[in-house]
């Protein structure tokens, strides 16, 4: 018979017996014919045929081994012997459980998060189909976004693209409530919607005609914004919204299941049709190279990704070639190259490599719990010693005492498991409260189906991990005398030992990491920042022209401040394009240096464009010239101020004054006269000084702007007096995200403030553990060589001859795990700093003062049972024995 046909047959019981009673009664009624035949009458046909058939119960047993697997009987024989096991050294037990919970719950949160960021699909109809387009300078690091020509190039000559789009995102404002407000609002290309695979809910969606003008302006809402605004009309289909002071008409409302929140930096409320004309559609319109949007392409069900990529680098060739004056430098063609890339790697680049350390470490966490519990079991292993040996002795296999072992190392696992299934609950809601809200992907972390069959496959991994090495020592037990001796020197020894050496080693790699993460975080908060932020109040302006024509914003803006600046409580204010200067990424050229000269003349700095007030409102000291005033206008040369140390670096032992720089992205690039110099400031993030150019908001056409408002030593700035002032000049300006400076700075670390206080949590957790495990070493070798220690001190051992009979050994193998421990530390801060780029440096100095504090708290766990021993009486512990 079958093993899949004796498994089944468990659950046929009943009808089972019943086919072992007729079998019976038939070879028992031919056995009595065939007597009869040979002449023996009925009595005594029937008395040779149960002698012949023996005892039904025997054989009744017999056919039952042979038609029914023995397996799961035998494994809840196990379990049963488990459970009461448990109840009789719950204590213990419930150590292990605990200990295992940790790791598991831990692991389980974790995945959670790192399967919704990165494995599971992005919510869209073959989704493995679509595909981001980049550009690659190789002169350049990193990649960037084609421009619309290139887009729009690409969807005409590459035939694997099913279809080509292109979006960007960027604030909006929408009138007729009690003030005008503030909306995110992508613009996209009208095929995005094909792309992607959606259908509208309600109406239509965009067509040609609504790019290029053809039709009346239109606007398609999210199913959020519809609900939100026009409480879910079904007919709001052609009623008007005002966007940007254009009134649309709602084309069409989007289905609820349809998000490109995973693009955006935050919920898009609505969507406009991208105006594709000449301005941004051709080569030679000032706007039209500029890198602003993202590519998106959906490949045809029969192509491959390389197929994609080896066309769109043929179109790079032939664009350059075509284009020499875009795509070549003065003397030699750009090493310029288009390349696809899936669409969810592209979403989840930014959080990849920092959830893959965090589950790094969280996996560490589980092999120290592992380990811990191993060796729980295998000093529980020294208890039972005597116990399987009769059971061998009595003719028990080795491997049915192996298969018993396991059952319990099964048993705390299920267990282990359950607990750590409810302590994953709790820790995804703090995920979810821990984790910064620019992780587009944490709304959706949740304990789904493949988070608990991970959950249920760590499960049996810990059991394999922390069951076989106690078990097969368990199992091989033999019966004889001294087994306290062998149980602690020796082969199970070294194995006691070597698993202290790895969980300390693995323990000091977390701590060691999460002690430098904290550190840099530290740092980072101490390092002076070159401007004060207490008090600012930061407002958010998209501008708006008043007389029409794009790019006459200065004047307006101009209004604002001089009516927010003749507010009372008002001593500064400022626009700037960004709060701080962001991180150095615009290229610039000194004008009139060669390259034979021995300074630099080319270099990559941070640029800002900011009015006149600026440095006085975040007390940026002038050491050099002059800032910005009402002069600095459009038809006037353009200016520039730059840093301390961009003129440092630049023109050392000379005035950086009246120098010229080219700098500038794109259509603003220009040459610029500097007629300034200002101190070094360092934004969050940023641990040293790098060059800075602030160039005249006056002399730009910068729509979005930050507005920071500075009140008079003890008082406050009202936002309604300053939404008031704004109003008298634009009603239908939207002013939004009011909020104090210091609290946008603080966001700007907030993920590596929540990565750090993850690895702390996790370091905590692997030094509690790994203690508990020497502990529970060095204490059970105490209690099981009691006598012996008595009967050295009774001999005249002295205290550190017992400490060290106890603990020596013990702690040397700490020392060897600790010191590889900071090997490993040295080895793994580089993937630390490419995960956390600018917060981490590694540091022998930190890495050491933290494992001499491990060290001695390790220290203390084995003094501790070894003290102890020391205060019972030689004639005392002698007697008990």
């Amino acid at each position: 018979m079958g093993a899949v046909s004796r498994f089944l047959n468990q659950w046929r019981g009943r009808a089972l017996h019943a086919e072992f009673d007729e079998e019976l009664r038939f070879h028992f009624e031919a056995r009595v014919e065939s007597n009869e035949r040979a002449g023996m009458s009925r009595a005594e046909a029937e008395s040779e045929a149960r002698r012949h058939l023996g005892s039904l119960v025997k054989a009744t047993e017999g056919m039952h081994e042979a038609r029914i697997s023995g397996l799961a009987g035998g494994l809840a024989r196990d379990l049963r012997h488990a459970l009461r096991l448990v109840r009789r050294q719950p204590a213990p037990m419930m150590l292990a459980v605990v200990t295992l919970s940790f790791g598991i719950g831990a692991n389980a949160a974790i995945f959670s998060l790192l399967d919704a960021s990165l494995f599971r699909p992005l919510p869209f109809p073959s989704a493995h189909q679509l595909v981001t387009i980049l550009d690659r300078d190789r002169g350049r690091p990193g990649a960037a976004g084609p421009t619309i020509p290139e887009l729009l190039d690409v969807a005409e000559r590459v035939r694997v693209f099913q279809s080509v789009s292109f979006l960007d995102f960027r604030d909006a404002q929408t009138f007729g409530g009690l003030e005008p407000t503030r909306v995110f609002a992508a613009r996209v290309e009208p095929s995005l919607f094909t792309v992607l695979g959606v259908s509208p809910a309600l109406g239509r969606l965009f067509t040609r005609e609504d790019s290029t003008g053809g039709g009346p302006p239109v606007v398609v809402l999210s199913a959020g914004f519809w609900r939100r605004t026009f409480g879910g009309d079904p007919d709001v289909v052609g009623q008007t919204l005002v966007v940007n002071g254009i009134s649309c008409a709602v084309a069409g409302v989007l289905p609820r299941s349809f998000s490109i929140d995973y693009l955006a930096p935050e919920p898009v409320d609505l969507y406009l049709p991208y105006p594709l004309i000449p301005l941004y559609t051709q080569r030679s319109a000032p706007f039209a190279n500029i890198r602003r949007v993202f590519g998106v392409a959906r490949l045809r069900p029969e192509a491959a990704l390389e197929g994609a990529s080896a066309e769109l680098d043929m179109v790079a060739r032939a664009l350059v070639a075509e284009h020499p004056a875009i795509y070549r430098g003065a003397d030699q063609p750009a090493a310029f190259e288009m390349t696809a890339q899936p669409l969810r790697e592209i979403v989840s680049g930014t959080e990849r490599r920092v959830l893959l350390l965090l589950w790094a470490a969280v996996g560490l966490v589980l092999v120290i719990a592992c380990v811990n519990t191993a060796q729980l079991l295998l000093a529980q292993a020294m208890e039972r010693e005597a116990e399987m040996a009769v059971r061998g002795a009595l003719g028990a296999s080795r491997g049915r005492l192996l298969r018993q072992c396991l059952a319990e190392s099964l048993l705390l696992s299920a267990l282990a498991g359950s607990a750590g299934a409810l302590q994953a609950v709790w820790l995804v809601r703090a995920l979810r409260w821990l984790l910064p809200a620019q992780v587009a992907t944490v709304g959706t972390v949740a304990l789904d189906v493949p988070v608990l069959l991970f959950t249920l496959g760590v499960a049996i991994v810990t059991t394999l991990a922390c069951g076989t090495l106690p078990a097969w020592q368990m199992s091989g037990a033999a019966p004889g005398p001294h087994t306290e001796g062998r149980s602690t020197t020796g082969a199970r020894a070294r194995s006691r030992h070597v698993l202290v050496a790895i969980e300390v080693a693995i323990s000091v790699v977390l701590l060691v990491g999460a002690g430098l993460v904290v550190r840099g975080l530290l740092e980072l908060q101490r390092t002076h920042s070159g401007f004060a932020s207490d008090g600012v109040t930061l407002m958010r302006l998209r501008g708006m022209s008043v007389a029409g024509p794009a790019g006459e914003l200065w004047p307006t803006y101009r209004q604002y401040l001089q009516r927010v600046a003749a507010l009372p409580d008002v001593e500064a204010i400022a626009l700037a394009s960004s709060p701080v200067p962001q991180p150095a990424g615009v290229e610039f050229t000194v004008v009139g240096a060669s390259e034979a000269e021995a300074a630099p003349v080319r270099g990559t700095g941070a640029y800002s464009m900011v009015s006149g007030g600026y440095f006085s409102t975040l007390r940026i000291p002038l050491l050099q010239g002059r800032t910005f005033d009402d002069g600095d206008v459009k038809s006037r040369p353009p200016v520039a101020i730059v840093n301390a140390e961009f003129a440092r670096h630049y023109w050392p032992g000379r005035t950086a004054l009246q120098q010229q720089i080219h700098a500038g992205p794109g259509p603003r690039a220009a040459t610029l006269t500097i007629v300034g110099v200002v101190g070094d400031v360092r934004p969050p993030r940023q641990r040293e000084n790098s060059p800075q150019i602030y160039v005249p908001i006056s002399q730009q056409d910068e729509p979005s702007v930050a507005l920071l408002v500075k009140p008079r030593a003890g008082r406050s700035v009202a936002t309604a007096a300053v939404k008031q002032a704004i109003w008298s000049v634009m009603p239908q300006q939207a002013v939004f995200s009011v909020q104090p400076l210091d609290d946008v700075l603080a966001r700007a670390v907030e993920r590596e403030r929540a990565i750090a206080a993850l690895l702390a949590c996790f370091a905590a957790l692997a030094l509690i553990m790994s203690t508990a495990g020497v502990y529970t070493v060095v204490t059970y070798v105490t209690a099981r060589r009691t006598r012996e220690i008595a009967l050295r001190r009774a001999m005249g051992a002295t205290v550190y001859d017992v400490l060290a009979l106890l603990a020596g050994q013990t702690f040397r193998w700490a020392v060897a795990g600790l010191t590889v421990g900071l090997g490993l530390a040295a080895a793994v801060s580089g993937a630390l700093i490419v995960a956390v780029p600018g917060l981490l440096r590694f540091e022998p100095a930190t890495a050491g003062a933290l494992a001499i504090v491990y060290l001695a708290v390790v220290a203390v766990a084995m003094g501790m049972p070894a003290l102890r021993a020391l205060r019972l009486e030689p004639a005392h512990a002698l007697r008990t024995e």
